[in-house]
């Protein structure tokens, strides 16, 4: 009788912590990716009506915002994908400080394309299992 309550909870432990393996790093994943693609679109926003001065907060947030996310994304991520999109979003930082819209989006393209390229990778949903 001991044994087999011990080997019930036990199983329900194990269902709950795979349950949270599988659901916590795309709740950080997806919180992350919705900062994320806000500040690249406020920052594209601000390059396209012709402001590169304005997109350079936005720039500054959003490279503070992947450094200071990095140890947590390359828990589960591929670190290669991460350190791309540190890497784009710093050249959007500095292209705006020098005052380079067209390499400024360029980056932010990239950093887009990097984002929903991992995304598309980690996140659980119905189309990445069919």
């Amino acid at each position: 009788m001991g044994f087999t309550v011990f080997r019930t909870t036990m199983t329900i432990l194990i269902c709950a912590f795979l349950v949270l393996l599988f659901l916590l790093p795309s709740a950080i994943l997806r919180r992350f990716s919705e900062q994320a693609d806000n500040l690249i679109d406020e920052a594209e926003a601000a390059l396209l009506s012709g402001d590169p001065e304005a997109a350079g907060p936005h720039c500054a947030v959003l490279k503070t915002l992947v450094r200071e996310q990095m140890p947590v994304l390359e828990r589960f991520l591929n670190h290669e994908s991460v350190d791309a999109l540190d890497a784009a979003v710093s050249v959007a930082d500095c292209a705006v400080r020098a005052g380079d819209a067209g390499a400024a989006a360029e980056a932010l393209a990239e950093a887009r394309s990097i984002l929903v390229r991992i995304e598309g990778i980690e996140l659980f949903s119905w189309n990445n299992l069919l």
